[in-house]
């Protein structure tokens, strides 16, 4: 093997995000490069991992191309494509992936230091594309001691730079798989990049390319990588994903992740290697100086797999169509998902069957080391208490959007136990998400988990990296099972409202025991399901802003009975649909006796910061306390429907609606008055123009004084809930490198 020069990855003067790059990273000093564009490089120094062993003929290499802004550690990106009889499998491929020149990750780029002024390059780097790129790795490979290669493979960018070794190396390249990619740029990916590019140029900070390293152009960054995300996902994506789900009381779900987004890549990415790299793609062009495009294509010899995402926006699939069309042999594979260009980030053991599948490979899991060791780095382990309506579907929701969530959120999410009042289902090493529901029912029945029962679950929760308890029961005494978790370094989230509703005694105490073993408690949830009814509140006391009212239509269960009511179906039969769609409380007498709402009243009274007790809440019933029978319920409320019935109907007439409210008014002393029950509305106000399980809260402070701050929507669900679950879980985990 020739002599390669390398040493761990060094963070250069100028070049303070190569610090993103792993440990593992090795870095090699190739000398000079002179461009295609023109233009010369006095010294290229190339960032790179490999894995596995070179055979002694050099012709065992397997290159891995990353896209616009990766890295070199494709086994962090792409986990699941590595392991024995995976498509890359060390114990039988030497493994090389290197940081693409012009990135910021240890490869010479415009992060790095120009020699002729000792600054850095920035907006002076000479033009590139992406055949510089591939000489890069090609010089890399050479010095390895490479001699033949196997199989290029790359998405995205990373499929340019595949289809770009082939055409330049052909007597090297044995074989080439091309992902979501494109033979030449089109106008539409070109003007993509450049209203990316021109965020970054009208930032100020931008300064002609010639910014300070500890002043870029942040904002500039964030806005093209969030109009980037648009273009690599699609539009039913989104719609599963966010739909008009709010984060907080002025900002869409949406909105949170793209500025999350654009937040993630100015941690960690250079703005003017963003702009360089774009402007490399855009010259991509296969036929550039080769002669007629669609000849060039045909003088492929080497056997390609081409992966097309039918959902992708951004290399539509018509482009790798074409690919496939007139590479000679080409083999194309469709991967159907919802998820757009990122799809091959995100289906990863789809896109493995299609690769080892090409390569001969039959299909088994993946590489545990590279799966455990991501865990081990950046794993949030959860214990999820409850199997109803809200832990069934977050559980659901976690099987079929967590390598999406662990795409995005650079955080691996593993169920490492399911409980119910039957008993409990725990494994360290994860719970089949598939076959949860058999598992916990063949699960030893040990009873519901409560102070005397969760020790020893924690204890074992504990052990695992980044632990999470998620409260989704309606359990009492849980508040003592937090501080148990607090106690062994767990973090909580809660959807339960009865912890937040014991003696204000008790609930200090379970707060400065959060406080002193520093975790994180989330219980947005327990008020208003996925609806930032807490945040808001929260972030009005917190600005210093005084809560003069508060007024709202706090149950959603409510709100549906009296919007059917209205509609002339009885209140019996209203209710029957309400426990059978999931939208009532598990007791729904909690939600008829008016107390669900009194407790959601209380902890929106304690988030004030007001000092009350459940007791101080006047509750008026929705129904006579007679007619709650506990076994009978639907049929004791049948004695009920008539009276009720003409009850609206006599409002009606009067132009005003039926409705449960719950009003909170200070007064001024710590106290308040507070009260829930129901009551003849105006047809204006907010509340009777409700319709199925939406609620309202409406916030009248010092700063709203003339309009409220009114947050609405639905209100209940198990969905909905479990949803805003899985964004508290989210907030909990901090950030790393992303593959793109």
């Amino acid at each position: 093997m020739a002599d390669t020069r390398t040493t761990a990855a060094r963070p250069a003067p100028g070049a303070a995000r190569v610090a993103y790059a792993s440990p593992e990273t090795r870095v090699l000093d190739l000398g000079p490069l002179e461009l295609e564009l023109g233009g010369r490089l006095p010294a290229v120094t190339v960032a790179y991992r490999t894995w596995g062993t070179l055979d002694a003929d050099g012709a065992n290499a397997v290159v891995v191309c990353h896209a616009l802004t990766g890295s070199a550690d494709a086994d962090l990106w792409w986990t699941r494509l590595f392991g024995p009889g995976r498509a890359l499998d060390p114990a039988r491929d030497f493994i090389v992936c290197s940081n693409i020149l012009g990135s910021c990750y240890g490869t010479t780029g415009p992060a790095s230091v120009d020699p002729a002024t000792g600054l850095p390059w920035h907006g002076t780097f000479p033009a590139i594309t992406v055949r510089d790129m591939v000489r890069v790795q090609h010089d890399l490979g050479r010095r390895l001691g490479v001699r033949r290669v196997r199989m290029v493979i790359g998405g995205s960018l990373g499929g340019m730079q595949a289809l770009e070794w082939g055409l330049m190396y052909p007597e090297v390249v044995g074989s080439m798989v091309f992902i979501a990619s494109t033979a030449r740029h089109s106008a539409w990916a070109i003007g993509l990049g450049e209203a990316q590019r021109q965020a970054v140029l009208a930032d100020p900070r931008w300064r002609d390319g010639r910014y300070p390293e500890a002043d870029p152009p942040a904002a500039g960054l964030a806005a093209a990588r969030a109009m980037a995300m648009l273009s690599y996902r699609s539009f039913p994506s989104f719609e599963e994903r966010f739909a008009r789900r709010t984060q907080a009381a002025d900002l869409y779900a949406i909105e949170s992740y793209l500025r999350y987004q654009g937040q993630q890549l100015v941690d960690r990415f250079d703005a003017a290697s963003y702009v360089a790299l774009t402007r490399a793609m855009d010259t991509h062009d296969v036929s550039r100086g080769r002669g007629d495009f669609e000849e060039v294509l045909r003088a492929v010899r080497q056997p390609t797999l081409v992966v097309s995402i039918d959902s992708d926006v951004l290399y539509w699939p018509a482009e790798q169509r074409e690919v496939a069309r007139l590479v000679p042999g080409a083999r194309l594979a469709v991967m159907d998902s919802i998820h757009g260009h990122d799809a091959f980030l995100i289906d990863v053991d789809r896109l493995n069957d299609m690769v080892a599948d090409f390569r001969g490979r039959p299909r088994v899991a993946a590489a545990g080391d590279a799966v455990e060791r991501a865990y081990a780095e950046k794993g949030r382990s959860l214990l999820v208490l409850g199997k109803g309506k809200v832990g069934a579907a977050l559980l659901e929701q976690l099987e079929a959007q967590r390598p999406g969530l662990e795409r995005d959120y650079d955080v691996v999410l593993r169920v490492a136990g399911v409980a119910d009042r039957r008993g409990a289902l725990f494994d360290e090493g994860g719970v089949d998400l598939a076959g949860w529901r058999e598992a916990l029912a063949a699960a030893p029945e040990t009873g519901p988990i409560d102070p005397a029962t969760a020790p020893a679950l924690l204890d074992r929760l504990a052990r695992l990296p980044g632990p999470v308890l998620l409260d989704l029961t309606a359990a009492d005494g849980m508040e003592e099972v937090y501080e148990q978790a607090f106690r062994r370094g767990i973090d909580v989230i809660g959807a339960n409202k009865r912890p937040l509703a014991v003696p204000g005694r008790r609930l200090l105490g379970l707060r400065e025991a959060r406080r002193q073993h520093q975790r994180r408690f989330a219980y947005d949830t327990a008020v208003g399901a996925s609806l930032p009814v807490i945040d808001s509140l929260r972030k009005l006391v917190q600005t210093g802003d005084h809560v003069v009212r508060i007024e709202g239509s706090l149950s959603g269960t409510l709100g549906y009975l009296c919007a059917e009511l209205q509609k002339g179906v009885p209140l019996s039969m209203a209710t029957r649909w309400a426990v059978g769609l999931g939208y009532t409380e598990a007791d729904p007498r909690d939600d008829l006796s008016g107390l669900d709402s009194a407790r959601k009243a209380l902890i929106l009274a304690r988030e004030a910061g007001l000092d009350l007790e459940l007791g101080d809440v006047r509750v008026a019933p929705f129904v006579p306390p007679g007619l709650l029978e506990p076994l009978e319920l639907v049929a004791s409320l049948r004695r009920h429907d008539a009276a009720l019935a003409a009850e609206v109907a006599r409002l009606g007439r009067a132009g005003r609606a039926l409705r449960y409210l719950t009003t909170i008014v200070p007064t001024g002393d710590g106290r308040a008055e507070v009260a829930v029950g129901p009551a003849a509305v105006d047809l204006a106000h907010p509340a009777a123009r409700l319709t199925g399980v939406e609620a309202f809260v409406a916030f009248t402070t010092l700063r709203h004084a003339e309009r409220p701050l009114l947050v609405q929507g639905a209100g209940v669900g198990g969905a909905l809930t479990a949803g805003g679950v899985l964004a508290e879980l989210l907030t909990l985990r901090g950030t790393g490198t992303g593959a793109r």
